[in-house]
């Protein structure tokens, strides 16, 4: 067998072999074993794919969609209902966790807590 032998990867193989082993159920060591890689580095990609490592990964962050400009009556309401101690932000993670924090929250907590909730 290729003893020695050491392949090295593009980013793009990695990313359509993590993606393949997530399909059905239990793919992973399958996957692995059909291109000829050992789980742990299949795992390694996996985590490298989820924290949006790999170029072409997930990404971190969604688009955002701004809407039309607002009357000044009607940002004066936006303002009272953002002001309300109920106010929250919904935020999919690119793990797929969805985190929901208020709006007036500090920019250093919210790094600090993405960060976590990624690693994770």
């Amino acid at each position: 067998m290729g003893h020695g032998r050491r392949r090295t990867w593009t980013d793009a193989e990695k990313i359509r072999i993590v993606e393949e082993s997530y399909r059905g159920h239990r793919q992973g060591s399958v996957v692995a074993r059909r291109h000829g890689i050992s789980r742990a580095l299949l795992t390694q990609w996996r985590r490298a794919w989820h924290k949006g490592l790999l170029d072409g990964g997930r990404p971190v962050f969604a688009p955002v969609e701004i809407g039309p400009d607002l009357s000044d009556r009607q940002r004066e309401a936006s303002a009272v209902r953002a002001a309300d101690a109920d106010a929250r932000i919904e935020i999919t993670l690119a793990n797929g966790r969805r985190l929901a924090v208020p709006v007036d929250i500090e920019g250093g907590a919210l790094t600090r807590l993405v960060q976590v909730l990624e690693r994770a």
